[in-house]
């Protein structure tokens, strides 16, 4: 038998047992892909991380769900930028392949871990792909503010940012899941993010909850690759400025948190997307050789 030794990380919160639970494997270069789906199926979290270290600022992070890879994920990768300074002392500017590409990230020696996005990218949501949301989402299109984004955004990954007109609705909401899951996947989106210009926390600019049954999550406490892609897109279109924002989530779920977030307005635009993280679990998973 193998020992790999594991952890779970909250991400995107300063308090335990809130923010988003990650599974991360800081020595998982040489793990083979079967053998990584099998530990996140068994870490249970929405995503684990495997990190491999080629040098001292130079890494590869792979993301798998308990049901599929992933070429990105926001929380996990922040926890595992954690975990690096926690665990190995690496502080300072690196960068990470990922299936997303090559991006820059940053551990400073205290306080949020930061990664850089890709360069946004956004695509307008056909007509009867926005009908067929809008009906497993249970909303109607009055309820659909007009003057928010509702498109397809990517900051790495595909992703749906849909407008609604509170917090209470956006709390309110129950997706028919069976049908979310093949609308996204029909558009090639990881997940539906629904958010709200009216969040509760004084620091936030909106609230949102995550989506996505594409890849075996119904609900995702925490996301950031879709708090980088929706800062992007809410600043691209004017609704926000460029710059420094926080985006709240969690709380319905009983794990708030907060994602921090700064655009860079280029061009090229750019997003940054940080936040804190608490260690709460360390063991070995045995594994046959």
């Amino acid at each position: 038998m193998r020992e790999i030794e594991v952890f779970q990380v909250d991400a995107f919160t300063e308090e335990p047992f809130s923010g988003n639970p990650a599974g991360v494997v800081i020595d998982g270069g040489d793990l083979p892909r079967d053998l990584r789906q099998r530990i996140a199926r068994e870490m249970n979290c929405s995503e684990t991380a495997f990190v491999f270290r080629y040098e001292r600022d130079r890494f590869r992070i792979q993301y798998h769900t308990p049901e599929a890879e992933v070429d990105l994920c926001g929380h996990a990768t922040i926890a595992a930028l954690h975990l690096l300074r926690e665990r190995q002392d690496i502080v300072g500017d690196i960068v990470a392949e990922t299936r997303a590409g090559i991006l820059p990230m940053r551990i400073d020696e205290e306080g949020p871990v930061w990664m850089r996005q890709a360069e946004p990218k956004f695509r307008e949501v056909p007509d009867d792909a926005r009908v067929a949301l809008l009906q497993a989402l249970g909303l109607g299109e009055d309820e659909i503010p007009s003057d928010l984004p509702f498109a397809l955004a990517s900051t790495g990954i595909w992703q749906v940012m849909v407008p609604v007109k509170s917090r209470d609705a956006l709390f309110a909401l129950t997706p028919d899941t069976l049908r979310l899951r093949e609308v996204s996947r029909r558009l090639g989106a990881i997940c539906v993010h629904v958010y709200a210009l009216d969040p509760a926390h004084p620091s936030a600019v909106a609230v949102a909850r995550d989506f996505a049954p594409a890849v075996g999550v119904a609900e995702d406490p925490h996301t950031g690759t879709a708090a980088g892609a929706l800062a992007c897109l809410l600043a691209h279109r004017g609704a926000v400025p460029a710059g420094e924002m926080a985006f709240e989530q969690g709380a319905n779920l009983g794990r708030p948190g907060l994602i921090l977030a700064r655009v860079e307005a280029g061009p090229p635009m750019r997003a940054w997307v940080g936040g804190h993280a608490v260690t709460m679990l360390r063991g070995e998973m045995r594994v046959a050789k």
